[in-house]
């Protein structure tokens, strides 16, 4: 009996010194398991963050570029501006020209929210002319004005450059606790040996309005700053200068200031951080975002806290099963079992997402080394292979925003559906691999096929036509596709990418559902615009005298003519015109007293409202014909026959020098008051400007059709004074009429 004893002790001790090796095994397996996970999955999360971050700093350079576009139109729209033009260098303008100025200035400021406040300047005069949504306002001496910060800028104008934002605070009024963070458009005339301002137009742009993406992604203890051009870091929140030029945050600054796109960690005020900063944009401004990694990876800690914890007391209750229960040798290798399936599970799972990171960031690589990328992607299991025949097609969703209301929550899944349609059609005769892109793109990287048939353009489109068919049947969503030519140079991917990304943008003007060769497109990018000045002036004075259809055509051929350029052009202008338009349907309105309603926010919509450019135009056609209509409406038959009688009367007597608005009202035995009233009503002009139009209407047709000498035409028009004369001709056609004759007799000659 001795015997058989003996040896189920020592069997019950090989199961015990089995359990505790295996018990032992499992926590150090654990352990490392989690270790590696935790590594991994920072790494992952420093990518998602910095990539996260990245979009939200670009938005924000892309805000202050757009704005700059803006804020330097608008300057030169107010310089433009006759009445203003008296407030700038005249040193004691009448008290009507005033009031006019004040109230087209905040027509500027209620139209567009976003800025602050608007200052005209005359340094002769040391006044400003101020309209500001808030604080101070009116008519202020240079001693009397709050802000005192703008002084010196003014005092060192040379300081900055043309139309970069000025990043600045001061208190709005004399009350505010604290001081308000704005962005100063500076437009001057410095024109002399002495380089002083001549006059000043001044645009401040409310910080919180630009940078506002920069705010919403500091939902943590981030922190968002600026870096500009003069080597300031300056808050995102508030613009408050940083004192970033000593220490460790001057090695910072070193290698964030004029680098590319990158991430990177470091320590921040004691404390270790993810560093995300953008390239410097057109004004050469960069943008940074600080985001302590405790933050990062705290979900994560936690995690690995409770794993070892886990560990711990799986090797303590281990131990104490295989001291009492030695028999129950397999119910931890079960257990080990099910966790490493669970590891792998999960393992699977994120398999998607790693690929979708990884080949999201190679298309934006500016830099690649192509061995080294090669096998990255091969240990990723994926075969896309930039050394060889390549294509790059980018898959834009049509009217995305009406399907994300839809299916807001199955979004991703329709998107998902679109990429699994693209795979299944391309993948017969190319080896694709698709990327998730934007909200609303998708871009598939096909590689041709080893025999080396790489088709031709009119086969590669009619399979994208196919895609786009079964996108439609199968879960109704229309694509528009651009398609690049074939590369086998690794160095141009991320060119290519950007070069159809931006050829799927001109949607805009071919309309949805089209396939666009993204080369075709290229050659927009070195043609130069020029805004048509001529063309929105006759726009503006169609519109303003009821020629409703010649507006429409008009507008038409404005943004129509922008297709051959680059998108950025085409939203410029359409931005342009909106800024027109919105500033004459003020004028209607205070004129006609009528009132249209805008359909899009406090204003008329922008290049961005809309997906396709006939979506806008139709807009616009819409908005023209509610204008005559309630302009129309306005109108009764007995004041049209009044307007007729005046046009008649100026028409005959423009010669009179004693032709005005009395000698009108007394031809027509009527007031002064009523007269001017009715006829400003009925056409939105006054009689005086009628008048001086007429004549210098006739006045060149004289210059061309004549010999008459400039004082003969000035009699026969009606003006008794040349000088005169000529500063009106000057101001209604830019030239003198001595150079208009001139001109236009040298184009007779050449057979212009």
């Amino acid at each position: 009996m001795r015997m058989p004893i003996s040896k189920l002790r020592k069997n019950g001790q090989l199961y015990i010194k089995l359990l505790m090796s295996i018990t032992i095994c499992t926590v150090f397996t654990l352990i490392l398991s989690s270790s590696i996970y935790y590594i991994s999955y920072s790494r992952t999360l420093q990518k998602q963050v910095y990539q996260t971050d990245l979009a939200n700093l670009r938005q924000t350079s892309r805000e202050v570029v757009s704005m700059t576009d803006i804020a330097q139109s608008l300057s030169f729209q107010i310089y433009r501006n006759s009445s203003i033009a008296k407030l700038l260098f005249y040193k004691d303008p009448s008290i009507f020209d005033i009031r006019a100025v004040m109230m087209d200035l905040d027509v500027y400021i209620s139209s567009m929210p976003y800025i602050q406040s608007i200052y005209v300047y005359n340094p002769n005069a040391s006044t400003f002319y101020i309209s500001s949504a808030r604080g101070q306002g009116g008519i202020l001496t240079e001693d009397e004005l709050d802000d005192r910060s703008i002084i010196d800028v003014l005092d060192h104008f040379e300081d900055y450059n043309a139309f970069t934002p000025i990043a600045r605070k001061y208190k709005v009024t004399p009350d505010d606790p604290t001081e308000t963070g704005i962005y100063t458009y500076l437009c001057y005339d410095a024109i002399g040996q002495d380089r002083k301002i001549n006059s000043a137009v001044i645009i401040n742009l409310s910080s919180s309005w630009i940078n506002r993406g920069m705010s919403s992604s500091n939902n943590g203890t981030g922190k968002s700053f600026i870096l500009n051009d003069k080597g300031t870091v300056l808050s995102g929140e508030d613009l408050t200068p940083q004192p970033w030029d000593s220490g460790q945050l001057k090695q910072l600054k070193s290698r964030v200031q004029g680098n590319d796109n990158n991430y990177f960690i470091a320590d921040v005020e004691g404390k270790k951080s993810l560093v995300t900063f953008t390239s410097p944009d057109t004004m050469s401004w960069q943008y940074v975002r600080i985001t302590p990694y405790k933050q990062l990876t705290g979900k994560i800690s936690d995690v690995r806290r409770t794993t070892i914890q886990i560990a711990i007391g799986i090797l303590l209750i281990g131990l104490f099963i295989s001291w009492l229960l030695s028999r129950f040798l397999y119910v931890p290798i079960r257990q080990i079992v099910t966790r490493m399936n669970s590891l792998e599970s999960d393992k699977r799972d994120s398999s998607f997402a790693i690929r979708q990171n990884a080949l999201r960031k190679l298309i934006q690589m500016h830099t690649i080394h192509p061995e080294s990328q090669l096998e990255k992607l091969s240990r990723l299991g994926i075969a896309f292979d930039f050394t060889k025949d390549y294509r790059l097609v980018y898959l834009r969703i049509d009217d995305f925003e009406q399907l994300k209301k839809q299916y807001a929550n199955d979004l991703t899944v329709l998107k998902f559906a679109v990429m699994n349609i693209a795979t299944e059609i391309a993948s017969k005769h190319f080896r694709i691999e698709t990327v998730d892109c934007d909200d609303d793109s998708v871009l598939l990287l096909l590689n041709e096929p080893d025999n080396g048939d790489a088709g031709s353009s009119e086969s590669l489109v009619l399979l994208l036509k196919q895609i786009q068919n079964a996108s439609l049947e199968y879960v109704k969503i229309g694509l528009t596709i651009a398609y690049s030519s074939v590369s086998n140079n690794a160095y141009q991917l991320n060119a290519l990418f950007k070069q159809t990304r931006e050829a799927s943008l001109h949607r805009y003007y071919f309309g949805h559902g089209i396939v666009i060769e993204a080369s075709e497109i290229e050659a927009y990018r070195t043609k130069e615009y020029v805004f048509p000045s001529s063309k929105e002036k006759r726009l503006v004075d169609s519109l303003m005298s009821g020629k409703t259809e010649e507006a429409k055509a008009l507008y038409r051929e404005i943004v129509q003519d922008t297709s051959e350029y680059r998108i950025q052009v085409g939203r410029s202008a359409i931005a342009h015109l909106a800024i027109t338009l919105t500033n004459i349907l003020a004028e209607i309105q205070k004129n006609a007293s009528i009132q249209i309603e805008c359909t899009i926010g406090t204003g008329l919509p922008n290049a961005d409202s809309y997906e396709t450019l006939e979506q806008l135009i139709a807009y616009y056609d819409d908005f023209f014909d509610e204008t005559k209509t309630k302009l129309q409406e306005k109108r009764s038959g007995k004041q049209e026959d009044l307007i007729r009688k005046i046009n008649d009367l100026i028409e005959r007597n423009y010669h009179d020098p004693n032709l005005s608005l009395n000698w009108i009202a007394d031809e027509l035995a009527m007031s002064t008051f009523y007269v001017s009233r009715v006829y400003r009503q009925q056409t939105l002009s006054a009689i005086v400007d009628v008048i001086n139009g007429t004549r210098m209407e006739k006045s060149k047709a004289l210059l061309l059709q004549t010999d008459l000498s400039v004082v003969e035409i000035t009699e026969r028009t009606g003006y008794t004074n040349s000088s005169y004369f000529h500063r009106m001709f000057k101001k209604t056609f830019g030239v003198t009429p001595a150079e208009f004759r001139k001109t236009n007799a040298n184009r007779a000659d050449i057979g212009l």
